[in-house]
């Protein structure tokens, strides 16, 4: 079909990479303006709560538990499932009464503190400084290497190099930085305590960078992609110098 023609393909990939670079500054600028309400704002912070596991390396946290279980010879550990309710236990603080869903609210009267949990991506929304930054540079990334596709050489070193820096960017600056981001959640938020929990709350903020960037598959997929690209590219060139 016509619309399967690379040159059809380029066009609307193009498009959607324009709409793209759109949003993304849409996105920095609906972060400017967010980060303004956050410091002349109220002073609440609402954090949302994921009481299975605790926020920082939880596969390796369910991993040690689930050790212990077996040698225990238990079948699970009932309090890493949902809780059945959570209660405040000193003031200051509020826990929601949905256990599937748990939010934080609290006080927070430095400005700056809000303003790093927002960049975090510690809001209830989708907003996060990784994000902004993150649908930036994949928008810009993308057009460079939409730029370079030409129906006679689709394939180029460049486009190589963009893929390979795109997936160690995200296994880099993505993936450990968000157990980074967690630490700093830890000493940003006070040591509040419920009954139903060992750890304090700010053990079990998730943000929500969790759902709105990739993981480390996306970037080491990625950099398969680009080896696998860049050495097709050498073959092309090494039958192009035996012909």
């Amino acid at each position: 079909m016509a619309f399967l023609h690379l040159t059809s393909l380029l066009h609307v990939c193009r498009l959607l990479v324009m709409l793209s670079r759109l949003g993304a500054l849409v996105a920095a600028l609906i972060l400017v303006f967010k980060t303004v309400d956050v410091i002349a704002g109220k002073p609440e912070v609402r954090l949302v709560l994921n009481t299975t596991t605790p926020n920082l390396f939880p596969a390796l946290h369910d991993f040690v538990a689930g050790f212990y279980d077996g040698a225990a010879g238990k079948s699970h550990r009932p309090e890493r499932g949902p809780l059945p309710a959570l209660r405040a236990g000193t003031s200051g603080f509020e826990v929601a009464a949905d256990p599937q869903a748990p939010l934080l609210r609290y006080e927070e009267p430095s400005p700056w503190k809000r303003l790093v949990l927002l960049y975090l991506g510690a809001s209830d929304d989708y907003l996060s400084l990784a994000w902004v930054v993150f649908f930036g540079v994949v928008s810009w990334l993308l057009h460079r290497l939409l730029q370079d596709v030409k129906p006679s050489t689709p394939f180029t070193l460049a486009n190589a190099h963009r893929l390979r820096i795109l997936g160690l960017w995200i296994l880099g600056p993505i993936y450990f930085g968000q157990a980074l981001s967690y630490l700093a959640l830890r000493a940003l938020i006070p040591d509040f305590y419920t009954p139903n929990l060992a750890e304090p709350l700010s053990h079990y903020v998730r943000l929500n960078t969790e759902a709105s960037l990739p993981g480390w598959e996306i970037g080491l997929m990625l950099l398969v992609i680009a080896a696998v690209y860049q050495r097709g590219v050498e073959l092309s060139r090494e039958a192009e110098l035996v012909i």
